[in-house]
């Protein structure tokens, strides 16, 4: 798939801004946009990941302090399970502003909650056996948890999904039990080797895939992985809609909460 500028202008600054958070040394910065540049050969969830280990591998991991401090911001907020499938939603979406730098544009914090989109989503209401919850930014991931019990309550047997790798701010698996165990999350557990996504084609995403009856993923990066690898599994994505693209895709503007089936998203980019 060719890439939209804007998209490009995403990836460069994204390691850019990144890089100079990191205290990047001039060689080291020309090495990070070097593979940066380098890794749009490849599908562009995968970019971002393969960019990202390549930042990290000489200023290491920019955000593995600020990712804590915020999630203990929004374990110091009142946390309540959602009384209302609307409100579920919502709490998913709104928890997916907490980000790093996407675009350029978009900074944490400087970008307001707007409407909620939704296309598909009523197929949550039919509870009809596992339901694989994959989540994302770490800060996000206590309203994550209280959604997840309240899908829990509806029927679904929920599976709580992250990778063992970090990225960015996202949680990782060790992060994920943490975080449940605090929160007296007493359902499943399951975790994806490397930096592997709940829709890539590495075999422990499949093997989940598989064996659940309906995926619902959080944030950009697996928005963007279903796009690029596009599964036979059913799915229901859940993001903030931070980007140009993946706003425009839906009918949303920058702020809203989106939460779609797959084939809606895919529908956009097969046109």
């Amino acid at each position: 798939m060719k890439w939209r500028e804007e998209c490009v202008r995403c990836l460069l600054d994204a390691r850019i801004y990144d890089s100079f958070k990191g205290g990047a040394t001039d060689k080291e910065l020309q090495f990070i946009l070097s593979a940066t540049v380098g890794s749009m050969q490849l599908p562009k969830s995968k970019a971002f990941r393969f960019s990202w280990k390549a930042l990290k591998s000489v200023v290491g991991n920019v955000y593995a302090l600020e990712k804590k401090r915020l999630l203990e911001e929004t374990l110091s907020r009142e946390l309540k399970v959602p009384q209302t499938f609307e409100e579920a939603l919502r709490m998913a979406t709104l928890g997916n502003l907490y980000d790093t730098a996407v675009g350029g544009e978009y900074r944490l914090g400087k970008v307001k909650y707007g409407t909620l989109v939704t296309e598909g989503a009523e197929v949550l209401l039919n509870p009809a056996g596992t339901l694989v919850y994959a989540v994302d930014n770490l800060p996000e991931l206590p309203y994550d948890i209280m959604v997840a019990k309240y899908f829990k309550y509806m029927g679904w047997d929920v599976i709580l999904v992250a990778r063992e790798e970090d990225y960015e701010i996202d949680a990782t698996y060790p992060e994920l039990a943490e975080v449940a165990q605090l929160l007296g999350w007493d359902g499943k557990l399951d975790s994806l080797p490397g930096d592997c996504t709940i829709f890539d084609p590495c075999e422990d995403a499949k093997r989940l895939r598989r064996e659940s009856d309906l995926v619902f993923a959080k944030g950009l990066l697996n928005a963007d992985a279903y796009v690029d690898y596009k599964p036979s599994e059913p799915a229901v994505l859940a993001y903030a809609a931070k980007c140009k693209p993946l706003a425009e895709a839906v009918g949303a503007e920058i702020g809203d909460g989106v939460v779609v089936l797959g084939e809606v998203l895919l529908r956009s980019f097969r046109r």
